[in-house]
């Protein structure tokens, strides 16, 4: 059948042209498409070990010298530091918050500011690289809050490790990965390459890796100390809490709101808003064209799905009012309805298995140009993913392509199949 099928295309190549000129383009089109979601699938699938759901971020904030409620006592260190760590046990020791924890504002997990350092190994100064640097104040469980885990899924704690040190580093799983390929990391220094000897840091643990965003790979990571006073309180320290599961997000935002609106009245100190890490992390990924990238080409893929499956439509529409006394003539020598109906959608199928022959040709000059993306890739180039294995990656997006595609002609042949099938023999010998 496959081979009289084959001869069957070829013997209406002229009608076949421009159908298959388009099948080639469109398979193009969405295989650099498929690409894309193939890679973002793929990052997001691996493990962040840590948890942003059930997290708030805390905003408070000082009033201004001019504003009414200002208390001119309340605003020397000793009052800011005090009245502070007032706010932070009343946060706690709200009935449905399970964690606070106080961390610097580049540090926020899903947010858009940035802090990075580029350090090396002290052992091996050969062993370098830039990552991420997350800072909270020890007091507080950062770790806990947002429950991150090592890489074999054990929860840890801001008291896992020691951070009486001001020199305290403790590393993501990749991190420690970089530098010390032994595995042998806690005890060993890092160190800038500039300032080796005023900037350099003891390794006291490592934890999993973690991505910056849901859509980039694991990144280097650095955690360190940074203690709660008069001056990082007032620009650069936020508050984090993670409330009970069992409340709806709902529910304790209006409820938390309402009544730590009157609670957080501290001195010049004010509840100035509350709101999510997932909403945070929705937002940035917005701001940095993460959000409208993903439905473009989500709307592109939509239409050409759509495009391709009117014109498959239309053209076999056209072949069964011409190919009526063919179909007659089969059906009256045995052929069944259902013979006929697998014919049809089999030359749709063969076609785009034709086509895609000559656009796995063009697709190879995107890739050999470089014009394909790996969203993340920068962030961990010393560990190889799925993604950068050129040829697997190549023939897994085009098998799916493939596949995409199969599903959009099936269903736009289908319903001109279905009409030939159901035609009688006589009435299709008839225009003969």
């Amino acid at each position: 059948m496959l081979k009289h099928i084959l001869k069957q295309l070829w013997n209406r190549r002229r009608a076949n042209l421009w159908i298959g000129v388009e099948l080639l383009l469109v398979f193009c089109l969405l295989w650099y498409i498929v690409d894309y979601f193939f890679v973002l699938e793929y990052n997001k699938s691996l493990p962040s070990n840590r948890d942003l759901n059930n997290t708030w971020q805390v905003n408070v904030a000082l009033f201004p010298p001019e504003h009414p409620e200002y208390q001119p006592g309340e605003s020397d260190s000793t009052a800011l530091e005090n009245n502070y760590y007032r706010l932070l046990d009343r946060i706690r020791d709200y009935k449905d918050v399970e964690e606070v924890a106080v961390l610097t504002t580049w540090s926020t997990p899903g947010g858009g500011s940035y802090s990075g350092n580029w350090l090396r190994s002290r052992r091996d100064t050969t062993r370098e690289g830039s990552g991420q640097v997350l800072t909270f104040d020890p007091q507080t469980d950062f770790l806990k809050v947002f429950r991150y885990t090592t890489r074999d899924g054990k929860p840890v704690s801001v008291a896992d490790f020691d951070w009486s040190d001001p020199k305290a580093i403790v590393l993501g799983g990749l991190s420690a990965e970089t530098f010390f390929p032994d595995g042998n990391a806690v005890g060993e220094i890092l160190e800038s390459p500039r300032q080796p000897d005023s900037y350099n840091y003891i390794v006291k643990g490592v934890i999993g890796d973690t991505k910056r965003f849901d859509y980039e790979r694991p990144q280097l990571t650095f955690y360190r100390a940074e203690r709660i006073n008069a001056d990082n309180i007032k620009d650069r320290m936020e508050i984090a809490v993670r409330a009970r599961e069992s409340v709806p997000d709902a529910r304790f935002l209006q409820d938390f709101k309402n009544a730590m609106s009157r609670e957080l009245r501290i001195g010049n100190f004010y509840l100035k808003g509350v709101k999510s890490y997932n909403r945070i992390n929705k937002d940035t990924e917005f701001s940095f064209g993460m959000t409208s990238s993903v439905r473009i080409r989500t709307a592109m893929t939509l239409f050409f799905l759509i495009n391709i499956m009117l014109c498959v439509m239309g053209t076999f529409w056209y072949r069964i009012r011409v190919r009526r006394e063919e179909i007659g003539l089969r059906m009256a020598m045995g052929s069944t309805r259902a013979d006929i109906r697998k014919m049809l959608l089999w030359e749709g199928i063969c076609l785009l298995t034709v086509m895609m022959i000559p656009a796995v040709l063009v697709e190879m000059q995107f890739v050999y140009l470089g014009l394909i993306d790996t969203l993340g890739g920068g962030n961990s180039s010393s560990v190889t993913y799925l993604p950068d294995r050129t040829v697997l990656r190549f023939i897994l997006t085009n098998c799916l392509t493939w596949v995409v595609l199969a599903v959009a002609i099936v269903a736009a042949i289908w319903l001109p199949a279905d009409k030939a099938a159901k035609m009688a023999p006589a009435e299709a010998l008839h225009y003969e």
